[in-house]
């Protein structure tokens, strides 16, 4: 059966289901940029799979497109998609100022743009009714301090 939507990029229905990406950076502080595509098989390897670079623990920091040293100037975007048969799939993607033009056009391609989020909803979140999940410095026992 062939999907009802088309791809965001390529504009085809496949019969595979699509990938639901969602893209986002910060042009500023404090305010976010995001944008959802639907990927077809093909558009999510070319688009997404390609970024896709370990990011070092130690050492320096290049951008995931060219290669370039930014360790000290980057422009990064972040990417959670939802893939058909594998579930949630993240990256966040260092990239240099050039590059990150690029990807950021490419992520807003017949894409849906996504409002800004309410400044409190920003971390971690959990449905209403469920314990939030404790993040590694809670775990530590650093809390926040007023």
């Amino acid at each position: 059966m062939t999907n009802l939507q088309p791809c965001s990029v390529c504009r085809k229905r496949p019969v595979e289901k699509l990938s639901q990406v969602t893209w986002a950076w910060n042009p500023e502080p404090q305010t976010r940029v995001a944008y959802r595509q639907r990927l077809c098989l093909e558009c999510f390897a070319l688009r997404v799979v390609v970024l896709d670079h370990d990011v070092p623990q130690e050492g320096p920091l290049a951008c995931a497109a060219c290669g370039c040293s930014v360790e000290h100037d980057m422009s990064p975007v972040y990417m959670t998609a939802f893939v058909p048969g594998v579930g949630k799939y993240r990256l966040d993607v260092p990239l240099c100022d050039a590059d990150a033009l690029g990807v950021r056009a490419n992520a807003s391609e017949n894409a849906e743009r996504l409002p800004e989020r309410d400044p409190q909803s920003r971390g971690l979140e959990s449905a209403p009714g469920t314990a939030s999940p404790k993040s590694a410095w809670e775990r530590l026992g650093i809390t926040p301090r007023e």
